[in-house]
């Protein structure tokens, strides 16, 4: 790979915040995604960040834009890559794909799909919202995919409100989290986590972990960052 770039002073020109943010981004871009960066191209006015150009599947579009986001400085991205085309691949072909990925995980067997205009719509159950995502993930990789909405509905028959939280602090306490600084509710199978952990990746782990616990349907995540 190439050496990261140096901002150097051209004509007495100090480079910018925004000059800053897209090497930044550009760097991590072809650190993270090697070749699979080279048609994409990055715009930043004011922090605002303009992400251009073809990637080969949806997962990869995705992939670009969680990037740029954790870049410092980025205020809002637009997404307007797009995923390459091929007119040999119809949505009969790009369905029957996802199935046979989703088949392959003994987790995702409760999970359907219907492909339409290179939308993939998922139907079907799971037993938890992480592998609602999972499934979502699935679909982005297969060649054609430009979209997926996820309609998967999450199975919570056997818990109610108070089984869920309750599920949720078991499974926070047996992380190195500081589980008892964050503080968690449940309305209707959803779950709100506030409080505060000590960096970004502590807050994604509170929110794959709770993911993760059967009856929650969505995570609404108002963790806050340490100072």
């Amino acid at each position: 790979m190439n050496k990261k770039r140096v901002n150097k002073i051209i004509d007495g020109k100090i480079p910018s915040k925004d000059d800053l943010i897209v090497d930044s981004i550009k760097d991590q871009l072809e650190e993270k995604m090697q070749a699979s960066a080279m048609d994409i191209n990055v715009f930043c006015k004011d922090g605002y960040v303009h992400m251009s150009g073809m990637v080969d599947v949806l997962s990869e579009k995705k992939t670009a834009e969680s990037i740029a986001k954790d870049i410092e400085g980025v205020k809002k991205i637009e997404n307007k890559i797009t995923v390459a085309m091929d007119s040999n691949i119809t949505d009969k072909h790009m369905e029957k794909e996802v199935i046979n990925q989703l088949q392959n995980k003994k987790n995702l067997l409760g999970v359907g799909v219907k492909v339409e205009d290179g939308v993939a719509n998922l139907l079907g159950s799971a037993n938890t919202l992480k592998d609602a995502h999972s499934a979502m993930a699935v679909a982005s990789e297969v060649r054609g995919i430009k979209d997926v909405v996820n309609n998967i509905k999450i199975s919570n028959a056997e818990y109610d409100d108070a089984q869920i939280n309750s599920h949720v602090t078991q499974s926070l306490s047996t992380t190195n989290l500081s589980y008892k600084d964050i503080a968690h509710s449940v309305n209707n199978g959803k779950l709100t986590l506030s409080g505060y952990v000590n960096s970004k990746e502590e807050m994604e782990l509170a929110k794959e972990i709770a993911m993760g616990v059967e009856g929650v349907k969505k995570v609404i995540n108002k963790l806050k960052i340490r100072k």
